[in-house]
């Protein structure tokens, strides 16, 4: 591929019909077992340094967008260009040579353009995630007989009869990783009267079978020494459960896991998610005043002192080196880096913020590397029945305690914040105040002295600012043209940490 850009290059609203173009010289449907025109529209679109742009689409008839389609991961097709394909946010190749590229059909049914660093796949196909096909075929007898094993280790589950499973893909990352829900059928004994019912429960494939053994392991050491918690009483919350769902086993060779679903256990209660649990609620008057600010303040207590178990378990993740204060101080200088190049005008003040953030983080000296969850944040909760649970320890790691406070805090800002709208600030501080005054109380009757807790939260400032130059990134790595006052109102946010 040639290093310059031509005057005919492709552009991002180019690729669908590149997309359709290369299907249908594999002789491939996009839509099977339709005769209308298939149409492709944009669900996910990513840029990551070094690691080149991931477009995800919606695949459906022209003119009909059904929303249940539109999220439906297999009516979806995926878009990867190499790095080595792209020039910032331009792509290097032209619909000619698009058209005329040698075309790889591999095994897997992805479709593989060498010459021009992109690859096309209709999912389940995935080259950088193998096993998910496999993961998603209940006519797989591996896959089969170890749902068979998790829901018989399931109370009340042990002598049904499993008469259907369907797999229901419902996060998905390209040669990344995939969550899956599986419906499963169940057909009670005679013993215990017989009843047919539905049991979920969720697996998640990774692109590396270590990583799955790695982290499926750590969460039943977790998981067991939090069943032994169960009942205590900690700030005020009762904890009937451990803070995550109960692992259900794996697949070693497809790097398969399975964990058992969050569901209240009694009929008419709800669970919410934590996205949904910790946004903003106003109440407004007549003229459109804001008369009430409403804190989800159990939510936040129940997640404080979660967090608080979680930086006191005995549990520690296998690694060798810590998730150090130097390792996100690099971290805040390339993504800045990567927005001042978005972002000219404001260049200078980024790369300056960025460079007194990563000097502080360079210097913090904690107490002791923790148990840490590396992710920490609204998304990766979920909450019913006054209890609150975490998922996803992908990232599960040593680190500062205030990584994961300072990462939760970060997220806890609203989007409305950066447009200044009424009652966000004063939301925000409000559950911010919430959140680390119960994880103090919390860390403090768990048996942390209260010198190191205020140290906790001291650093956690820093650590907000350096996941606050992550959030900066999005409209970057979307593509998205600049947004100066968003931007503005974020390093106004960032310095204010420091």
């Amino acid at each position: 591929m040639s290093d310059q850009l031509t005057n005919a290059s492709v552009t991002i609203s180019d690729l669908p019909g590149i997309v359709i173009q290369l299907f249908e010289r594999a002789q491939r449907q996009l839509l099977p077992g339709s005769q209308q025109i298939p149409g492709l529209f944009v669900r996910y679109l990513r840029r990551k340094p070094a690691r080149g742009l991931a477009v995800i689409y919606a695949v459906d008839e022209l003119g009909n967008r059904d929303l249940e389609h539109a999220h439906d991961p297999n009516r979806s097709v995926s878009l990867t260009l190499d790095e080595e394909a792209l020039a910032g946010a331009q792509i290097r190749f032209n619909e000619a040579q698009a058209r005329q590229t040698p075309l790889e059909v591999q095994p897997s049914g992805v479709l593989r353009a060498d010459d021009l660093g992109l690859s096309v796949q209709a999912f389940p196909a995935d080259s950088g995630l193998p096993a998910l096909a496999a993961s998603c075929d209940m006519s797989q007898s591996q896959v089969f007989e170890a749902i068979e094993r998790a829901i018989h280790t399931q109370p009340g589950n042990r002598d049904a009869h499993i008469m259907h499973i369907k797999a229901e893909p419902v996060r998905y990352k390209p040669a990344n990783r995939c969550v899956i829900r599986y419906h499963v059928l169940l057909e009670d004994s005679e013993a215990n009267g017989g009843a047919i019912r539905n049991v979920t429960l969720f697996g998640k494939v990774y692109a590396d079978p270590e990583q799955a053994r790695s982290v499926q392991a750590l969460q039943q050491r977790l998981y067991d020494e939090q069943l032994t918690r169960s009942g205590s009483e900690t700030a005020g919350q009762v904890y009937r459960t451990p803070l995550l769902p109960r692992p259900l086993g794996i697949v070693n060779e497809l790097g398969l896991t399975f964990n058992e679903a969050v569901q209240p256990a009694e009929h008419g209660e709800h669970m919410l998610t934590g996205t949904r649990a910790l946004q903003p609620r106003m109440e407004q008057g007549r003229g459109g005043e804001i008369i009430n600010i409403a804190i989800p303040v159990e939510e936040l207590r129940l997640t404080a002192v979660a967090l608080a178990r979680l930086h006191t378990s005995a549990i520690h993740p296998d690694e060798k080196t810590p998730r150090t204060g130097a390792k996100e101080a690099k971290r805040a200088r390339d993504r800045a880096a990567l927005i001042a190049r978005h972002n000219p005008a404001q260049a200078e003040e980024v790369q300056q913020l960025a460079q007194q953030l990563a000097s502080r983080l360079e210097a913090l000296q904690p107490d002791s590397y923790r148990p840490a969850h590396g992710g920490f944040k609204s998304s990766q909760l979920l909450f019913h029945s006054h209890q609150v649970f975490v998922v996803d320890f992908d990232g599960f790691c040593l680190a500062d305690a205030a990584l994961d406070v300072g990462y939760f805090l970060a997220y806890l800002r609203p989007s409305g914040l950066w447009y200044a709208r009424p009652g966000m600030r004063a939301w925000f501080e409000a559950a911010a105040e919430v959140f680390t005054t119960t994880y103090s109380q919390a860390m403090r009757e768990l048996g942390t002295e209260q010198a190191v807790i205020e140290g906790i939260i001291e650093r956690s400032r820093l650590y907000e600012a350096a996941l606050l130059f992550k959030i900066a990134t999005r409209r970057v790595n979307r593509l998205n043209s600049p947004r100066p006052k968003e931007l503005s109102a974020m390093l106004h946010e960032i310095a204010a940490c420091l």
